[in-house]
């Protein structure tokens, strides 16, 4: 016995138009829909249990009734239940679902709704040689932090990031054969012995506006060249002269190779020992043409990387107050720092000149060394010119005040500077300004 009555099986057949339905058929009918219902409740079950749900719904039903190819009901997936209203036919009770009536006149008096907007489309860019321009179309900064930090949680909770992330297979960069040749040619130039020919080289390095695509190569066989020949003095030189010529090339985008460049500049700056024979070799002017480099670089990007100089004079102030440090590596600082501008002289080596020569200066002039001797010198030099570079800056911004400098006033500077540099810098500057003087203690205070 079937839980549908045949009646109900004679009813439908009835509303699709087949009249006289024996019993017998009736019944049969009954037993097959109850089979079928059972079914795809079973089916409809099973989606309701993988969606983590513990109420059927109509999308569960939906969904069953799909995967046996039957199509879907329509008209159940709103959120009210639907109203089924009671009816007698034959001293039967039908059950059926109540339609509103809805009057033409009034849907016809409604205003006319809103034109849809037209379709319309804009262009802009992703990335601009690898850098992210910051417009609206694009996910600033912090949306991609956000992600990255999901992602993250994501792979310590025992997630699979590949589910998650479309990994790109890597892109094999492909140079033509004359970009190949150019490379080698200008490599091998840059290094040769004839004047002329490192000088051409320099020249289109500079010049030339189609060195895109060399340029990431040309960035790593500075850092390769710098870095396996640390003490060879004419191989630093013309990988600096390379890098010059690089950053000045106007058609050239650089800014996303800085981070690469700047490294190997920063060796040939403080690095310990940049020559093979530091006696005979002028490895200062190599250092100070470093020195100017980074100052450069600076001047250039720091207004569209703002970290950019206070990670370098960071680095620098901290070889320049390390007392393990060599004195090479601290005469490297402090030139470093200077060529950054008068400003963060006065802030960041003004005021710790005096511990700074008292502590590790003073015990290099007198060491028995003669290198190191001459390392102090060159050191106690710079500084002198860092204070005379301040005293000048002073002067420059207080022309009326001529007074100069008293015994009293000279006495005072050397108590604050120490006396290792202070009296340097007054052997070289007997006419020294009050002015200047003064500006120079306020700095160190």
């Amino acid at each position: 016995m079937s839980v549908f009555p045949k009646e109900t099986i004679k009813n439908i057949s009835e509303s699709l138009g087949i009249t006289n339905l024996k019993d017998e058929v009736a019944t049969a009918l009954a037993q097959d829909v109850e089979y079928r219902v059972h079914e795809l409740i079973q089916e409809a079950t099973k989606f309701m249990r993988h969606s983590k749900r513990s109420k059927l719904g109509v999308d569960d039903i939906n969904s069953a009734l799909r995967l046996k190819n039957v199509e879907p009901l329509y008209g159940y997936a709103c959120s009210d239940p639907p109203k089924f209203r009671k009816a007698t036919v034959n001293a039967n009770d039908v059950y059926f679902a109540e339609d509103n009536e809805v009057d033409f006149d009034t849907i016809l008096s409604k205003p006319l709704p809103k034109i849809p907007l037209d379709v319309a489309f804009t262009a802009h860019w992703l990335a601009i040689e690898g850098v992210q321009p910051a417009i609206p179309q694009n996910p600033t900064p912090g949306d991609a932090k956000a992600d990255i930090l999901s992602k993250r949680t994501n792979k310590g909770h025992g997630g699979n990031i590949s589910d998650q992330v479309d990994v790109k297979p890597l892109v094999k960069h492909v140079l033509s054969k004359e970009l190949q040749m150019y490379f080698e040619r200008i490599t091998e130039a840059v290094l040769s012995d004839d004047e002329r020919l490192r000088s051409q080289a320099y020249e289109s390095l500079r010049m030339d506006p189609g060195l895109h695509q060399l340029l990431p190569y040309f960035v790593q066989h500075i850092h390769k060249k710098i870095t396996q020949n640390h003490k060879d003095l004419d191989i630093l030189s013309a990988m600096l002269s390379m890098s010059h010529s690089l950053l000045n090339n106007k058609h050239l985008f650089v800014e996303p190779y800085l981070h690469q460049l700047i490294p190997p500049i920063l060796t040939c700056l403080v690095g310990k020992t940049i020559c093979e024979n530091p006696m005979q070799q002028d490895h200062w002017s190599v250092r100070r043409r470093a020195a100017s480099l980074i100052a450069n670089i600076c001047a250039e990007y720091g207004k569209a990387y703002h970290t950019l100089q206070p990670r370098i004079t960071k680095t620098l102030l901290r070889a320049f107050m390390d007392p393990a440090r060599p004195i090479t590596t601290q005469y490297g600082a402090i030139i470093g720092l200077q060529k950054l501008g008068v400003e963060v002289t006065r802030v960041l080596l003004v005021p710790n000149i005096k511990f700074y020569s008292e502590v590790i200066l003073s015990n290099a002039l007198e060491s028995n060394s003669i290198q190191k001797k001459q390392d102090a010198e060159m050191c106690q030099s710079a500084l002198v010119h860092v204070i005379e570079q301040v005293a000048q800056d002073a002067v420059e911004e207080n022309k009326n005040k001529d007074l100069l400098a008293s015994s009293e006033d000279k006495q005072k500077f050397l108590s604050v500077i120490g006396s290792v540099i202070g009296d340097e810098f007054l052997s070289r500057n007997e006419d020294i300004k009050q002015i200047a003087l003064q500006n120079i203690m306020d700095a160190a205070h």
